[in-house]
């Protein structure tokens, strides 16, 4: 799993976390697939995030090895406005 970060005034892309979640303890790896999921759930809804050209984005890449089809979610605004929130735990396994 990728989670980079993205737009922005820059326009830069960088990363800001990479791991995977088999090297991950079971409760860690359970919440990081947690907020996958609710990403996931976000988009089927429809959910719209922030809009604002400055706002920081992310986009988060999920799979794309072996069997595992590639899943890619954007996400718009700044994380700690929603601490625990699924962008918050996937920015660092620890939350």
């Amino acid at each position: 799993m990728t989670v980079e970060r993205v737009g922005g005034l820059t326009g830069q892309v960088s990363v800001v976390a990479s791991y995977e979640t088999a090297d991950l303890p079971g409760p860690e790896a359970a919440r990081v697939r947690a907020a996958v999921e609710e990403l996931a759930a976000a988009r089927e809804r429809g959910a719209a995030g922030e809009v604002g050209a400055d706002l920081p984005g992310y986009r988060v890449s999920v799979g794309g090895k072996g069997d595992a089809a590639l899943r890619v979610f954007e996400v718009r605004g700044d994380p700690s406005a929603d601490l625990g929130g699924p962008l918050d735990v996937l920015l660092g396994p620890d939350g």
